[in-house]
């Protein structure tokens, strides 16, 4: 099956006091300075007096837009969104149609077991789906998901190929295995970790550009789900009627499923990178500075594993809706951004039954930040390695590659489906009330997704129509996000298979002059 694999995090509140200077003191009264008439005396330079800090209310999120200065007028869908039923692949692709046969990984000398496993499957693009998914469970295959033109099915390699042969589907491959790796807390970790990763990633200089008044972005974390107490990231969380647990099948709650604790807490680790409120309620400080909403979606099996088809149903859910074992689900907030920290073993060839839902989110103008992987290799995991993706390679505290000093072949891996770089060693964050430091490439990537809500509010503010996207959508959208890392990115314009186009200077990426981000 798809089993997918987390990578780590946690952070440290920055104490960032604003001074206003005063007027000169000490006694008496200082003379008139004599100003000759013919002479013009410049203007003195304006000070700018600081805006107060956003302190938010205590307790949870109320669905709607913070009161401020920006957006006003302009067209707003933060209270419910657009709520949609519509599977995201209903309507077969152009890349859909496309394909045909059976993938590399089940032919040749190594497919030959007569085993079932799990596999993706596309229906006949050319026929009704719903006839001939009937054909397909006609034909004796355990169907284990359903998903517009794709099924998941548990046969062998040689039922693939028949029903390839008898034009039963139109082409098969193997579902990847995602999993959560990670490392325990490095001997060396401090909350001041944040005081180090903030300022390389200039995030203050983004903070200070920013203010309220526009729609939150949401971001839906499909991972582990939610674990403990959520005090301190209440006010950046969606209302928890609206978190979904994928492997119960229930709507209004994202319970942690796996039994180790390492596992079970992963979710709420990588989510608290983004969500933990900034200004209040807890010691560290999201990244996005309360302009996020985070919805925490489980998907994460007892064993520690993300089989293909709860990924699938998370994504679907995200995107607008899903279905499980006969039930529908609507999200009432539908992600801008999805967040990805798990991943299949690195691999050149990726999946193309998650390529569909990674293309069908980006035509939806959803962007999806996913961890690159930690194995130190050559190769993503198939979610960075994906089209439509941003792959988050991760950093040290000196801003090189993540290569873990305290375990062996443990590390930031490399490949052509890395696109930027974020912190990875010892990233704070914070679990059930207490302080967690999480290493890896699934904290990068929570980083990047909250660089990229910071662009998306600020996208609402300097355009006229208030498009998150700059109304860009599929590859226009990908095309202008890579366009503006190559400007505004560490690795000035360049693209290299460790870092990407580098580290993203946050204040660059919403400042209203940087036109490539514009």
């Amino acid at each position: 099956m798809t089993t997918m694999f987390p990578r780590f995090s946690s952070i440290a509140l920055l104490s960032a006091t604003l001074l206003v200077a005063c007027g000169p003191g000490g006694g008496g009264t200082p003379p008139e300075p004599v100003v000759p008439p013919a002479v013009q005396l410049p203007a003195p330079p304006t000070t700018p007096v600081p805006a107060p800090q956003y302190i938010p209310a205590a307790g949870w999120w109320n669905g709607k837009k913070a009161e401020g200065p920006w957006c006003a007028g302009k067209p707003s869908t933060q209270s419910l969104g657009t709520l949609t039923r519509r599977a995201p692949l209903a309507v077969p692709t152009a890349e859909m149609k496309a394909l045909s046969g059976l993938s590399r990984d089940l032919t040749g000398p190594s497919a030959q077991s007569t085993g079932a496993s799990d596999l993706a499957v596309l229906l006949p693009t050319e026929t009704n789906a719903s006839e001939a998914l009937e054909v397909l469970k006609s034909s004796g295959v355990n169907v284990t998901g359903e998903f517009g033109y794709w099924a998941t099915i548990r046969a062998s390699n040689s039922q693939a190929a028949s029903l390839v042969r008898r034009g039963t589907v139109q082409y098969a491959e193997k579902l990847p295995t995602f999993k959560p790796v990670g490392l325990p807390e490095p001997i060396d970790a401090t909350m001041r970790n944040q005081n180090t990763y903030l300022p390389m990633m200039n995030s203050q200089a983004a903070w200070s550009q920013l203010e309220l008044g526009c729609d939150h972005p949401v971001v839906a974390v499909i991972d582990s789900g939610w674990s403990g107490s959520t005090t301190h990231a209440e006010h950046n969380l969606v209302p928890k009627n609206a978190w979904l647990n994928v492997i119960k099948g229930e709507q209004g709650n994202a319970d942690a499923m796996p039994t180790k604790q390492a596992e079970a807490e992963h979710g709420a680790s990588v989510a608290g990178v983004i969500a933990m409120t900034t200004n209040g309620f807890g010691a560290g400080a999201g990244v996005s500075y309360n302009l996020a909403k985070v919805l925490p979606i489980s998907a994460m099996d007892t064993n520690g594993l993300i089989w293909g088809p709860a990924a699938a149903r998370g994504i679907e859910y995200a995107l607008g809706s899903t279905t499980i074992n006969g039930k529908t689900f609507v999200n009432p907030y539908p992600a801008s951004v999805i967040n990805l920290s798990f991943g299949s073993d690195p691999t050149l060839s990726p999946s193309q039954f998650f390529q569909s839902f990674f293309t069908a989110a980006a035509n939806k103008g959803v962007v999806i930040v996913a961890a690159v992987g930690n194995e130190l290799s050559h190769g993503t995991n198939d979610t960075a390695g994906l089209n439509h993706s941003i792959g988050a390679a991760g950093v040290m505290f000196d801003g090189n590659r993540w290569v873990d000093p305290y375990q062996a072949n443990f590390g930031s891996n490399h490949g052509p489906g890395v696109d930027v770089a974020a912190p990875a060693m010892a990233v704070p964050s914070m679990v059930d009330g207490r302080d967690t430091y999480w290493s890896g490439t699934s904290m990068s990537s929570p980083w990047v997704a909250a660089q990229i809500v910071m662009w998306m509010y600020a996208n609402q503010h300097h355009r006229a129509d208030g498009s998150k996207t700059l109304g860009l959508k599929g590859d226009a959208l990908y095309n202008k996000l890579y366009a503006c890392f190559a400007a505004i990115g560490s690795n000035r314009g360049t693209k290299d298979e460790y870092l990407g186009y580098g580290k993203l200077d946050t204040g660059r990426l919403v400042s209203p002059t940087e036109t490539a981000c514009r």
